[in-house]
This record gives structure tokens, sequence and C-alpha cells, in this order.
């Protein structure tokens, strides 16, 4: 990670939301050790606020360093922790015929987190981003104006929208309510076993990860609700058994410790601990309910290898 230098004079920026000294919103929180796509989305809007560091999706500590001196310039609480109150300082309204790094902030959750493709991170706010916006807001029940405000903003990095009827709480009390949904509770799970993970998450709280060769011990993410749709949809007509969520051990950048993946280990009372047709039929649920068809593995479809005793199911 780059070190990161503070400007020496304040950047020409957009308001920022005045929703007064608390937010109103529930965001994810991100720390030091964390990883991943809300981290390159923190990057560039530090950048886009004059810090010089790299956008490579690792909180290390030249992120730390600049969230540290961003928070204190702005009468923030100074502890290095991106939550709401420093989400909603750092966010600025971004629209069509903009150019700056908050847009590469946009389009990189778009293409990458969202799967708009057709977008490219360059920047540059047109005809292409204003497309994609619109309909990632028409999706999820947001005014659909193409200006990335506060509700845009944070439905893009928290994967849920506040227009919905529908949250990541009230999904995870549906499948622990669900006899069709069975959640492990291995004591050998590393970390965070599946009903745990559930458990917090319908009380409104992040799950624990599980470890990657000690990457991500101890830390925390909030279930993705794009995932739990999936997951509470499936159930409406199969039973299966979920493995891991985000607990277990898995590689470093998984979208398991992204909040964004489950594993299946028995479907419809078939075990898949070896190869067998309920593979496939697993997986060809998981893309009817939504999951990435990039990111959805079984024994039959594994470029990589390692998903022959399980059906691997992940959300963008």
């Amino acid at each position: 990670m780059a070190g990161c230098a503070a400007p020496s004079t304040p950047a020409s920026l957009s308001p920022t939301p005045t929703l007064g000294a608390q937010s109103v919103l529930t965001w994810q929180a991100l720390r030091q050790g964390d990883s991943g796509r809300d981290v390159v989305t923190l990057q560039y809007l530090l950048r886009h606020r004059g810090y010089t560091l790299s956008v490579d999706g690792a909180f290390g500590a030249g992120t730390d360093s600049a969230v540290r001196s961003f928070q204190s310039s702005n009468g923030l609480a100074v502890d290095g922790i991106v939550g709401g109150n420093t989400w909603e300082k750092l966010i600025v309204t971004v629209r069509q015929g903009d150019n700056n790094n908050a847009v590469r902030a946009v389009q990189d959750q778009l293409r990458s987190g969202y799967g708009y493709t057709g977008v490219t991170v360059d920047g540059v706010f047109g005809s292409g981003t204003n497309t994609a916006v619109r309909d990632f807001q028409t999706r999820r029940g947001l005014s659909t104006d193409g200006v990335v405000g506060l509700n845009t903003w944070h439905a893009l990095v928290t994967g849920a929208s506040t227009g919905g009827s529908s949250t990541a709480a009230s999904l995870a009390q549906s499948i622990l309510n669900t006899s069709r949904v069975t959640l492990g509770t291995s004591s050998s799970t590393v970390s965070g076993n599946p009903r745990q993970n559930m458990l917090d998450t319908a009380a409104g709280r992040a799950a624990t990860r599980g470890c990657a060769s000690n990457a991500n011990c101890g830390l925390t993410v909030y279930l993705k609700k794009s995932m739990l749709q999936g997951m509470y949809d499936m159930s409406r007509s199969n039973s299966f058994y979920i493995t891991s969520i985000a607990g277990g051990v898995h590689s470093t950048y998984s979208d398991h410790y992204a909040g964004l993946a489950f594993d299946i280990g028995i479907w419809n009372g078939v075990s898949l601990s070896s190869p067998n047709s309920a593979h496939t039929a697993a997986r060809n649920a998981c893309l009817a309910a939504g999951s990435d068809p990039s990111q959805t593995f079984n024994a039959y479809y594994d470029p990589p290898g390692g998903h022959s005793n399980h059906v691997h199911c992940a959300w963008n």
C-alpha cells in the first residue's frame, strides 16, 4: 500500500449529504485488514478528496492513515473505522458530465460489483454509465434519475436499497424460520458457522468471517441482501443444507468473506459429497435465483477445481 498525503488545498467537490451528526442509514463498516470491492470504492473516494494512495482493494496502513486524516479534517471520531458518518462525509453526488475519481468508484461498483460489464472505469460519467446507473436504480426501487446521491451510493456499497420492503435482517429471519434451509452449526467450521452468521444478520449485526492464512481472522462482514434474497428464493421450492457462508477457510479474497456467497452440502436430500446429478440441479437453482454464472461452481463447472464435494454460489 502506498503512503498517503493530505491535499495541501481543499479539492473542489460537490456538496456532501447533510444528515446531522449521526447517520440515519446502516452502512457496512470497513477497517484495516478488510479487502474487497467496497474498499476499492473507499480508496477512489479518498483519492477524490485529494489523498494519494493505491487503489488495490486492500485496507492497509496507507488507507488507514488517509481515513484517519480525513476523519480529523472533518470533525469525525478518529478511529480509522469507516462507518456511516465517515461514508456520508466521503461520498459526493455525481451525475452525467462529471469526470473524477468518485465517478470511477461508481463505475467500479457497477462493473465489478453488479455485473454491468459495458461500463468502463475511466472516471467519465457518460451515456453508458448513465444508462447503467438508471437501470441499477430501477432494479432497487430508487428514484430513476441517473444521479448518484446518498441513497444510490448506499445501495451500491451495501447491496441493499433503502426503498425496498425487505432488509438483510428480515431476509435472514425468514431463512431462519423456514424448515427448507438447514444452516450448519459444526464447531469444526473456522469461525462463524452458517447458523451463527444468520442469527447475527437477523439481529442487525455483522457476521464473523473465517480465515485464509490468517487473513481476515477475527473480522466481520455484513451479509449482502442480494445473496440472502437468492438463498430465500431458492428455499421456496427446494430444501438444502448450507455448510459455509462467511466462515470457513477460503481464498483470501473469496466472495464468502465479502458476504456474497454460500456453499451447499446437501441438495433436496442428496449429499453433494461426490459428483452426481444434484450438483447440476443445485447450480442451476442458484443461477435461476440470480447468482453470478462466473462465480457459481460445482463438480462439473469448476475450472480451477476445488468444488467437487459442494456447490458454491456467489452473488454480485
